[in-house]
């Protein structure tokens, strides 16, 4: 949608200036940019400012006056209350959404909005409003696609209408008011209802016209529409939610505008969040509890605490986001943010909500031992060809970044034919478990797997390669033998590097002192001898993990995040399969177990047709199988299996 401006006379917006105006109307026109008539048309009624047929510059000047003294019926402090302050209501959600600091238009733009004078506010010397507003006037009229981001900026430059209709001339103001009310118009006609970009323009930016221009009888007429656009955004809340944290970096910046469009709401056209609205805002509010870290950013985010400030302080987004459910949510986002710890307790001791939270439509997954910052965490983002990862080992970011794989067939690269789908999700107190699987040329399949233990604070971090079900069918289930040669490279966190042991394989993960301890438990354990994989550190800060195989292939990785087994002794070892007295091969099931100190856990993988199968003295018939081993009983309690029958299984 691209709207043409012109250099027109003030008559051609349908303002007839008196005679006295002539020679100011004039020079009006050579200093700014007016409307053509198909612009002015295309809006419902330039009339409409005075409610009259005809309209006049000396009108739009008298609302103009009218808006520059009282800026809505209500200040930006009777509506937002603290958050008001120095304009960070809106601001909220920005630095983690940009993962940076606000940029100096938006730090200026934000206190206009809340009722700051451009002559008061520090600004850089650069900065010139009037270049500026029509940088944004270009860029929003050249435009059909919003982000979250620009869709905020929008937002803040209405709110910041009352200001900018004092700095701004006549014409130039009215051209921006025009381009935002276009703008509202268009998203609402799209009725994308459950897209961010829906929320915030044809919700917040229609109830903040409503606000701010409440003397424009056409403006005010948007609170309605508003209204009708945000409850739609909260009615439709389970596709909402998802698109409002696809990504995780945008969640807060839409809480941002739930939480502005209730006191608006409010304000404007007198109502209160229904039920339908709490129970969207508190689900979101939730996600973002569980996407921050501790120092105040957010997973896959770079802004710092000092960055994301404006979320935090007193009166914040966080703070007002607890009103949604506070029970549950003062605790959650207490513990995230270190200000408390749970202690161990149960969650429904101190009403926390779920401690994992994936959302398959976004392909977002966040994996919390506990709520509490002290306990390890996982974050995964498989919207992407390669997923994204961290992992936090308690308050240590240990891995982040792209999970790069390559796989060769038969010395042939290969690569991925489409995206990646979320086929097994499992949660109770004793693990979290995620099963995802991505096409690849040569017939495979990639199957990654992610396990975290909760108590443990276990992580298993394993792919599999696999044939699709077309080339097991094609080669009538004679054992293949083309050779699987596999290597995936996860990410070290800034400031973590890889501490290897002299003479075994594991690899710990240290910012100083070790975080983290990985393991290659299909590895052989000893650096000297035979091994069909490794693991080491690259110059580029990643860890590189390679293994071979045929026909199938299956490459996990332990990792412990509990630094008080770090000094104890260690081993791990591939076990014998068993089916029918005659033993597995690689490329039919495996079996690993893994032991520091006095506690012992085991994993079982088939990677051929489901068999009953001994492993460990454990009589199994599972795609997957994992446990924790009582040496002195010679018990398994189970962990998570996952069976034929589920989706999980690579048959």
């Amino acid at each position: 949608m691209v709207w043409t401006m012109s250099t027109e006379s003030p008559k051609s917006l349908g303002l007839s200036p008196t005679p006295g105006d002539a020679g100011a109307a004039r020079t009006k026109r050579s200093k700014t940019k007016t409307l053509t008539p198909a612009l002015r048309n295309s809006v419902p009624g330039l009339s409409s400012l005075n409610g009259s047929d005809g309209g006049s510059l000396e009108q739009w000047e008298s609302l103009r006056q009218k808006t520059m003294r009282r800026g809505g019926p209500a200040s930006a402090e009777t509506v937002f209350g603290k958050a008001a302050k120095s304009g960070s209501v809106y601001r909220w959600g920005i630095a983690v959404a940009k993962s940076g600091p606000c940029d100096p238009v938006t730090q200026t733009i934000s206190r206009l909005a809340c009722g700051g004078l451009l002559a008061k506010i520090k600004k850089s010397p650069e900065f010139d409003l009037v270049a500026e507003t029509q940088t944004f006037i270009d860029s929003m009229e050249s435009t059909n696609v919003f982000d979250v981001l620009t869709a905020t900026q929008v937002v803040t430059w209405a709110a910041a209408l009352p200001e900018l209709c004092r700095e701004l001339a006549p014409e130039l103001s009215w051209r921006l008011v025009t381009s935002l009310r276009q703008l509202h118009e268009a998203v609402v006609a799209r009725a994308n209802v459950t897209s961010a970009a829906h929320l915030i323009l044809a919700g917040e930016l229609g109830l903040t016209l409503a606000w701010r221009l409440a003397d424009v009888p056409s403006c005010l007429l948007l609170r309605k529409p508003a209204v009708a656009a945000m409850t739609a955004w909260c009615e439709q809340s389970e596709n909402s939610v998802a698109d409002a944290v696809a990504g995780a970096v945008h969640a807060r910046a839409v809480l941002a505008s739930v939480v502005r469009c209730e006191s608006l709401m409010q304000v404007t056209a007198k109502q209160k969040f229904k039920k339908v609205h709490i129970r969207a805002a508190d689900v979101l509010a939730t996600w973002v509890a569980a996407l921050t870290v501790r120092k105040g950013g957010s997973v896959f985010s770079s802004a710092t605490r000092k960055d994301a400030m404006d979320d935090l302080i007193d009166g914040g987004l966080f703070d007002r986001a607890v009103t949604y459910d506070s029970d549950t949510l003062e605790p959650a986002i207490a513990a995230v943010l270190g200000e408390s710890q749970t202690g161990g307790r149960l969650a429904w001791e101190v009403s926390l909500p779920e401690s994992m939270w994936h959302e398959p439509d976004a392909k977002l997954a966040v994996m919390l031992p506990e709520w509490d910052v002290q306990k390890s965490r996982v974050c995964l983002d498989y919207s992407g060809e390669n997923v994204a990862i961290e992992i936090f080992s308690g308050r240590t970011k240990v891995i982040d970044g792209q999970w790069q794989t390559m796989i060769e067939l038969d010395g042939d690269e290969q690569q991925p034919t489409g995206p990646w789908t979320e086929i097994c999700e499992y949660s109770d107190d004793d693990v979290h478990y995620i099963e995802m699987e991505q096409p690849w040329t040569g017939g495979l399949l990639l199957q990654r797997q992610i396990m975290l233990v909760r108590e443990d604070r276990c992580i298993l971090a394993a792919d599999a390669v696999v044939p699709t079900d077309q080339a097991i069918r094609e080669a009538s289930g004679a054992p293949s033998s083309q050779v699987i040669r596999y290597m995936s490279r996860l990410p070290m966190a800034e400031s973590i590097a890889a501490d290897p042991e002299p003479e075994t394989r594991e690899v710990f993960l240290s910012d100083g002192r070790r975080a983290a301890m990985v393991l290659p438990i299909s590895a052989c354990e000893w650096r000297v001898g035979p091994t069909a994989a490794t693991l080491k550190s690259s110059e580029d800060g990643h860890l590189v993990f390679t293994s071979e195989g045929k026909g199938r292939l299956y490459s996990p990785l332990w990792i412990d995040c509990s630094q008080r087994r770090f000094k104890r002794k260690r081993t791990w070892r591939q076990l014998t399969v068993v089916d029918e007295l005659r033993l597995c091969r690689n490329d039919e099931a495996v079996g690993y177990r893994i032991q520091v100190g006095s506690e012992q856990w085991m994993v079982y993988r088939t990677l051929g047709q489901p068999r009953t199968r001994s492993v460990l003295g454990k009589h199994l018939i599972a795609d997957f199988f994992a446990s924790r081993f009582d040496l002195t009983y010679g018990d398994h309690d189970a962990l998570v299996t996952v069976d034929d029958s589920e989706p999980g299984s690579s048959e």
